[in-house]
């Protein structure tokens, strides 16, 4: 089978970053190797590994060595930082308090919207 080429000469991209990403979300479990993205893709092992590196230099996944393979996670998103809004009323209330009045005797309506 013969790859395109761009009009550059250079052979065309025909798996993305993206698409190796999107491997995560069809893997069972929190890790996946390169044989899995290969397999997913229909693309070699090689490919696959240069993609997931690309991630990692990204920050979106992160990888460690074991037991000869190299595995590979999803990181938390380093542009959305957990970060504690001072202005927000939460912050305004007693200790121990939910800013609703009753809320323990009506737990359910407040969980289940009144189911």
């Amino acid at each position: 089978m013969s790859r395109e080429r761009e009009d550059t000469g250079r052979y065309a991209e025909t798996v993305t970053p993206e698409d190796v990403f999107g491997v995560f979300e069809t893997v069972d479990g929190p890790v996946v190797t390169s044989g899995d993205v290969a397999e997913a893709l229909d693309c070699s092992r090689d490919t696959a590994r240069r993609k997931l590196a690309v991630l990692e230099d990204r920050g979106r996944v992160a990888s460690r060595e074991t037991a000869g393979r190299v595995v590979w996670w999803l990181v938390e998103s380093r542009e959305m930082p957990n970060q504690v809004d001072p202005d927000d009323p939460f912050w305004e209330l007693e200790p121990g308090a939910s800013g609703e009045t009753a809320v323990s005797e009506s737990v359910d309506e407040v969980l289940y919207g009144g189911t």
